[in-house]
């Protein structure tokens, strides 16, 4: 048969926890005040997605890139449309 533990804790020990939990939540707030999305918020779409939702080849959707049908720009080596 299980155990049955004791889950109440002393004073103490639920101050440092409530303390914790404090200092995170002051952190979280700060990084949501400071924080800036990338690329301005705006929602990028992988090559992969353009293709499924145009129902084009990704051979297709080079060459709209190769001549300038469809904008993007490239970010780490990743082409983003």
């Amino acid at each position: 048969m299980e155990q049955v533990r004791d889950l109440n804790m002393k004073a103490d020990d639920m101050q440092v926890v409530l303390s914790a939990i404090s200092s995170v939540s002051r952190r979280i707030k700060e990084v949501a005040q400071t924080h800036k999305p990338l690329f301005g918020g705006e929602h990028f779409l992988t090559g992969k997605e353009v293709c499924e939702r145009l129902y084009i080849s990704p051979r297709t959707l080079q060459d709209y890139r190769d001549r300038r049908i469809i904008p993007y720009t490239q970010f780490a080596g990743k082409i983003l449309y």
